[in-house]
Protein backbone atom coordinates (compact mmCIF):
# COMPACT_ATOMS: atom_id res chain seq x y z
CA UNK A 1 0.00 0.00 0.00
CA UNK A 2 1.67 3.16 -1.16
CA UNK A 3 0.98 6.88 -1.37
CA UNK A 4 0.19 8.00 -4.91
CA UNK A 5 1.34 11.16 -4.97
CA UNK A 6 -20.32 56.43 -8.43
CA UNK A 7 -23.93 57.83 -8.06
CA UNK A 8 -24.61 61.14 -9.91
CA UNK A 9 -25.25 64.41 -7.91
CA UNK A 10 -26.51 67.88 -8.97
CA UNK A 11 -24.91 69.39 -12.02
CA UNK A 12 -21.93 71.39 -10.65
CA UNK A 13 -22.10 73.77 -13.62
CA UNK A 14 -25.79 74.76 -14.14
CA UNK A 15 -26.65 76.90 -17.16
CA UNK A 16 -26.55 80.68 -16.48
CA UNK A 17 -29.83 82.42 -15.69
CA UNK A 18 -31.20 85.08 -18.10
CA UNK A 19 -30.00 88.43 -16.74
CA UNK A 20 -31.36 91.90 -17.69
CA UNK A 21 -29.27 93.84 -20.24
CA UNK A 22 -26.25 95.53 -18.75
CA UNK A 23 -26.64 99.29 -18.13
CA UNK A 24 -23.35 100.44 -19.67
CA UNK A 25 -22.32 102.72 -22.47
CA UNK A 26 -24.12 102.39 -25.74
CA UNK A 27 -22.64 99.85 -28.10
CA UNK A 28 -22.14 100.26 -31.81
CA UNK A 29 -25.07 98.69 -33.71
CA UNK A 30 -24.27 95.20 -35.03
CA UNK A 31 -24.28 94.90 -38.79
CA UNK A 32 -27.11 92.77 -40.21
CA UNK A 33 -26.07 89.31 -41.27
CA UNK A 34 -26.88 88.36 -44.81
CA UNK A 35 -29.46 85.59 -45.40
CA UNK A 36 -26.94 83.36 -47.17
CA UNK A 37 -24.63 83.44 -44.17
CA UNK A 38 -27.47 82.55 -41.79
CA UNK A 39 -28.47 79.61 -43.96
CA UNK A 40 -24.89 78.34 -44.07
CA UNK A 41 -24.55 78.55 -40.28
CA UNK A 42 -27.80 76.63 -39.72
CA UNK A 43 -26.72 74.00 -42.23
CA UNK A 44 -23.36 73.56 -40.48
CA UNK A 45 -24.88 73.16 -37.03
CA UNK A 46 -27.52 70.80 -38.41
CA UNK A 47 -24.89 68.46 -39.83
CA UNK A 48 -22.87 68.68 -36.61
CA UNK A 49 -25.96 67.76 -34.59
CA UNK A 50 -26.61 64.70 -36.72
CA UNK A 51 -23.02 63.50 -36.33
CA UNK A 52 -23.08 63.93 -32.55
CA UNK A 53 -26.43 62.16 -32.24
CA UNK A 54 -25.14 59.22 -34.24
CA UNK A 55 -22.00 58.99 -32.15
CA UNK A 56 -23.95 59.17 -28.90
CA UNK A 57 -26.44 56.47 -29.74
CA UNK A 58 -23.69 54.39 -31.23
CA UNK A 59 -21.92 54.41 -27.85
CA UNK A 60 -18.81 56.37 -28.88
CA UNK A 61 -19.60 59.30 -26.57
CA UNK A 62 -20.99 57.43 -23.61
CA UNK A 63 -17.70 57.25 -21.67
CA UNK A 64 -17.61 61.08 -21.69
CA UNK A 65 -20.84 61.21 -19.71
CA UNK A 66 -19.92 58.66 -17.07
CA UNK A 67 -22.74 56.39 -18.22
CA UNK A 68 -24.05 53.67 -15.93
CA UNK A 69 -24.08 51.23 -18.86
CA UNK A 70 -21.52 48.50 -18.13
CA UNK A 71 -18.44 48.65 -20.30
CA UNK A 72 -16.82 45.52 -21.63
CA UNK A 73 -13.82 44.35 -19.62
CA UNK A 74 -11.15 41.78 -20.14
CA UNK A 75 -12.14 38.55 -18.33
CA UNK A 76 -10.42 38.12 -15.00
CA UNK A 77 -8.67 34.88 -14.06
CA UNK A 78 -11.13 32.38 -12.63
CA UNK A 79 -14.24 33.94 -14.19
CA UNK A 80 -13.77 33.01 -17.84
CA UNK A 81 -16.86 31.47 -19.44
CA UNK A 82 -17.53 27.85 -18.54
CA UNK A 83 -15.50 25.56 -20.76
CA UNK A 84 -12.66 28.06 -21.21
CA UNK A 85 -11.10 27.82 -17.75
CA UNK A 86 -8.33 25.58 -16.51
CA UNK A 87 -9.65 25.77 -12.93
CA UNK A 88 -13.17 26.07 -11.52
CA UNK A 89 -14.56 29.32 -10.13
CA UNK A 90 -12.98 29.72 -6.66
CA UNK A 91 -14.87 29.24 -3.41
CA UNK A 92 -17.42 26.63 -4.49
CA UNK A 93 -19.17 25.27 -1.38
CA UNK A 94 -16.63 26.98 0.90
CA UNK A 95 -18.23 27.91 4.23
CA UNK A 96 -17.01 30.58 6.66
CA UNK A 97 -16.01 27.99 9.25
CA UNK A 98 -15.07 24.31 9.36
CA UNK A 99 -17.95 21.91 8.69
CA UNK A 100 -16.86 19.66 11.54
CA UNK A 101 -14.17 18.96 14.10
CA UNK A 102 -11.95 15.90 14.61
CA UNK A 103 -13.07 13.41 17.22
CA UNK A 104 -11.40 13.95 20.63
CA UNK A 105 -8.15 12.02 20.97
CA UNK A 106 -8.07 9.35 23.68
CA UNK A 107 -4.29 9.37 23.47
CA UNK A 108 -1.96 11.42 21.30
CA UNK A 109 1.10 10.01 19.61
CA UNK A 110 4.01 11.21 17.50
CA UNK A 111 3.85 8.11 15.30
CA UNK A 112 2.61 9.92 12.20
CA UNK A 113 4.13 11.59 9.17
CA UNK A 114 2.76 13.98 6.54
CA UNK A 115 3.22 13.61 2.81
CA UNK A 116 3.81 17.34 2.25
CA UNK A 117 4.42 20.46 4.33
CA UNK A 118 3.90 24.15 3.58
CA UNK A 119 6.58 26.78 4.13
CA UNK A 120 5.21 27.49 7.63
CA UNK A 121 5.67 23.85 8.61
CA UNK A 122 1.98 22.93 8.66
CA UNK A 123 0.77 20.02 6.54
CA UNK A 124 -0.85 20.39 3.15
CA UNK A 125 -4.48 19.34 3.64
CA UNK A 126 -8.01 19.65 2.33
CA UNK A 127 -10.02 22.71 3.36
CA UNK A 128 -12.19 21.75 6.35
CA UNK A 129 -14.75 24.36 5.23
CA UNK A 130 -15.99 22.52 2.14
CA UNK A 131 -17.04 18.90 1.65
CA UNK A 132 -14.91 16.32 -0.11
CA UNK A 133 -16.92 14.76 -2.94
CA UNK A 134 -16.06 11.26 -4.10
CA UNK A 135 -17.12 8.84 -6.81
CA UNK A 136 -16.57 5.09 -7.19
CA UNK A 137 -15.73 2.96 -10.19
CA UNK A 138 -16.95 -0.43 -8.98
CA UNK A 139 -16.79 -2.35 -12.27
CA UNK A 140 -14.18 -4.77 -10.85
CA UNK A 141 -15.15 -4.37 -7.19
CA UNK A 142 -16.45 -7.14 -4.92
CA UNK A 143 -20.19 -7.34 -4.37
CA UNK A 144 -19.91 -5.82 -0.89
CA UNK A 145 -17.84 -2.82 -2.03
CA UNK A 146 -20.39 -0.18 -0.95
CA UNK A 147 -20.44 -1.12 2.72
CA UNK A 148 -16.63 -1.31 2.74
CA UNK A 149 -16.23 2.17 1.25
CA UNK A 150 -18.92 3.68 3.47
CA UNK A 151 -17.26 2.36 6.64
CA UNK A 152 -13.77 3.49 5.59
CA UNK A 153 -15.05 6.97 4.68
CA UNK A 154 -16.97 7.16 7.98
CA UNK A 155 -13.82 6.42 9.97
CA UNK A 156 -11.76 8.97 8.00
CA UNK A 157 -14.48 11.58 8.53
CA UNK A 158 -14.62 10.96 12.28
CA UNK A 159 -10.84 11.23 12.62
CA UNK A 160 -10.55 14.49 10.66
CA UNK A 161 -13.93 16.19 11.03
CA UNK A 162 -13.99 16.52 7.24
CA UNK A 163 -17.32 15.99 5.47
CA UNK A 164 -17.54 13.53 2.59
CA UNK A 165 -20.30 13.37 -0.03
CA UNK A 166 -20.82 10.37 -2.32
CA UNK A 167 -21.67 11.57 -5.83
CA UNK A 168 -22.40 8.12 -7.24
CA UNK A 169 -20.73 5.80 -9.74
CA UNK A 170 -18.29 6.82 -12.45
CA UNK A 171 -16.70 5.22 -15.50
CA UNK A 172 -13.43 7.13 -14.98
CA UNK A 173 -10.32 4.99 -14.80
CA UNK A 174 -7.40 5.90 -12.51
CA UNK A 175 -4.33 7.29 -14.28
CA UNK A 176 -0.94 8.55 -13.15
CA UNK A 177 -1.61 12.09 -14.48
CA UNK A 178 -5.28 12.53 -13.60
CA UNK A 179 -6.59 16.06 -14.24
CA UNK A 180 -7.90 17.85 -11.16
CA UNK A 181 -10.45 19.79 -13.24
CA UNK A 182 -12.65 17.75 -15.59
CA UNK A 183 -15.65 19.96 -16.48
CA UNK A 184 -16.82 17.68 -19.29
CA UNK A 185 -17.30 14.82 -16.82
CA UNK A 186 -17.95 16.44 -13.45
CA UNK A 187 -19.03 20.02 -14.20
CA UNK A 188 -17.57 23.33 -13.08
CA UNK A 189 -15.82 22.16 -9.91
CA UNK A 190 -12.76 20.26 -8.83
CA UNK A 191 -13.06 16.63 -9.83
CA UNK A 192 -14.24 14.45 -6.94
CA UNK A 193 -11.94 11.95 -5.27
CA UNK A 194 -11.91 8.77 -7.33
CA UNK A 195 -12.06 5.36 -5.67
CA UNK A 196 -11.60 2.59 -8.20
CA UNK A 197 -10.91 -1.10 -8.39
CA UNK A 198 -8.48 -1.66 -11.25
CA UNK A 199 -5.63 -3.91 -12.41
CA UNK A 200 -1.83 -3.70 -12.64
CA UNK A 201 -2.21 -3.43 -16.40
CA UNK A 202 -4.16 -0.21 -15.94
CA UNK A 203 -2.04 1.04 -13.02
CA UNK A 204 1.49 -0.45 -13.28
CA UNK A 205 2.46 0.63 -9.77
CA UNK A 206 0.10 -2.04 -8.46
CA UNK A 207 2.40 -4.73 -9.83
CA UNK A 208 3.69 -7.11 -7.14
CA UNK A 209 2.39 -7.14 -3.59
CA UNK A 210 0.98 -3.60 -3.63
CA UNK A 211 -2.77 -3.92 -3.15
CA UNK A 212 -3.60 -0.21 -3.09
CA UNK A 213 -2.40 3.28 -3.92
CA UNK A 214 -3.66 6.60 -2.60
CA UNK A 215 -2.76 10.24 -3.00
CA UNK A 216 -4.03 13.74 -3.77
CA UNK A 217 -3.31 16.69 -6.05
CA UNK A 218 -2.73 20.11 -4.52
CA UNK A 219 -3.04 23.71 -5.72
CA UNK A 220 -0.75 26.55 -4.65
CA UNK A 221 -1.80 30.20 -4.59
CA UNK A 222 0.31 33.34 -4.89
CA UNK A 223 -0.39 34.22 -1.25
CA UNK A 224 1.34 31.06 -0.11
CA UNK A 225 -1.82 29.05 0.57
CA UNK A 226 -1.69 25.45 -0.55
CA UNK A 227 -4.32 22.75 -0.29
CA UNK A 228 -5.39 19.42 -1.73
CA UNK A 229 -8.29 19.61 -4.18
CA UNK A 230 -8.84 16.00 -5.30
CA UNK A 231 -7.31 12.56 -5.08
CA UNK A 232 -7.42 8.92 -6.12
CA UNK A 233 -7.58 5.53 -4.43
CA UNK A 234 -6.59 2.68 -6.76
CA UNK A 235 -7.22 -0.88 -5.53
CA UNK A 236 -5.88 -4.05 -7.16
CA UNK A 237 -9.06 -5.95 -8.00
CA UNK A 238 -7.54 -9.47 -8.21
CA UNK A 239 -5.66 -9.15 -4.92
CA UNK A 240 -8.67 -7.53 -3.26
CA UNK A 241 -10.83 -10.47 -4.34
CA UNK A 242 -8.39 -12.80 -2.58
CA UNK A 243 -8.57 -10.71 0.59
CA UNK A 244 -12.36 -10.80 0.58
CA UNK A 245 -12.24 -14.57 0.31
CA UNK A 246 -10.40 -14.90 3.64
CA UNK A 247 -12.01 -15.34 7.04
CA UNK A 248 -11.39 -11.72 8.04
CA UNK A 249 -11.92 -10.35 4.56
CA UNK A 250 -14.30 -7.53 5.48
CA UNK A 251 -12.11 -6.12 8.28
CA UNK A 252 -8.99 -6.32 6.14
CA UNK A 253 -10.77 -4.78 3.14
CA UNK A 254 -12.01 -1.82 5.19
CA UNK A 255 -8.52 -1.40 6.64
CA UNK A 256 -6.95 -1.31 3.19
CA UNK A 257 -9.31 1.42 2.03
CA UNK A 258 -8.79 3.37 5.27
CA UNK A 259 -5.02 3.18 4.75
CA UNK A 260 -5.30 4.59 1.22
CA UNK A 261 -7.71 7.31 2.36
CA UNK A 262 -5.05 8.23 4.93
CA UNK A 263 -2.70 8.90 2.02
CA UNK A 264 -5.40 10.85 0.17
CA UNK A 265 -5.91 13.08 3.21
CA UNK A 266 -2.16 13.68 3.61
CA UNK A 267 -0.57 10.95 5.76
CA UNK A 268 2.65 9.22 4.76
CA UNK A 269 3.93 5.82 5.84
CA UNK A 270 5.45 5.36 9.29
CA UNK A 271 7.90 2.82 10.71
CA UNK A 272 5.66 1.88 13.65
CA UNK A 273 3.89 -1.45 12.98
CA UNK A 274 1.23 -0.54 15.54
CA UNK A 275 -0.19 2.12 13.19
CA UNK A 276 -2.49 1.54 10.23
CA UNK A 277 -0.17 3.75 8.14
CA UNK A 278 2.67 1.26 8.59
CA UNK A 279 4.19 0.51 5.19
CA UNK A 280 3.66 -3.25 5.39
CA UNK A 281 0.60 -5.43 5.80
CA UNK A 282 -0.07 -6.03 9.49
CA UNK A 283 -2.69 -7.10 11.96
CA UNK A 284 -3.85 -3.45 12.47
CA UNK A 285 -7.32 -2.88 11.01
CA UNK A 286 -8.25 0.55 12.42
CA UNK A 287 -6.59 3.97 12.80
CA UNK A 288 -4.34 3.90 15.87
CA UNK A 289 -3.10 6.72 18.12
CA UNK A 290 -0.47 8.03 15.71
CA UNK A 291 -2.81 7.84 12.72
CA UNK A 292 -5.57 9.64 14.62
CA UNK A 293 -3.20 12.38 15.86
CA UNK A 294 -2.01 13.07 12.33
CA UNK A 295 -5.51 12.96 10.84
CA UNK A 296 -6.78 15.39 13.49
CA UNK A 297 -4.11 17.87 12.44
CA UNK A 298 -5.01 17.37 8.78
CA UNK A 299 -8.64 18.18 9.57
CA UNK A 300 -7.74 21.41 11.37
CA UNK A 301 -6.35 23.45 8.47
CA UNK A 302 -7.45 26.93 7.36
CA UNK A 303 -10.44 27.81 5.18
CA UNK A 304 -9.96 29.54 1.85
CA UNK A 305 -12.39 30.88 -0.75
CA UNK A 306 -9.49 31.58 -3.12
CA UNK A 307 -9.27 28.20 -4.84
Amino acid sequence: MEPDGSPQGPDPYPPPRHLPPAQGPLQQPTPQIKHRTVAAVFFFFGVLGLVCAGAYFGGDLQPLWGSDVPQSQSPRPGVLPFGQREDPVPGREEADAPLGTPAPLQRSSTAYKFLALKTDGTPVAYSPCRPIHYVVNSTLAPASWQSLVEEAVRQASLATGLHFIYDGPTSEQPTSNRAGYQPEMYGDRWAPVLIAWTTPEQVPRLTGQTVGLGGSSSIGLSNGYKAYVTGTVSLDAPQFAGIMGSSQGREIGVGVIMHELGHVLGLDHVDDPRQLMYDQASWVRQYAAGDLTGLAKLGSGPCSKDF
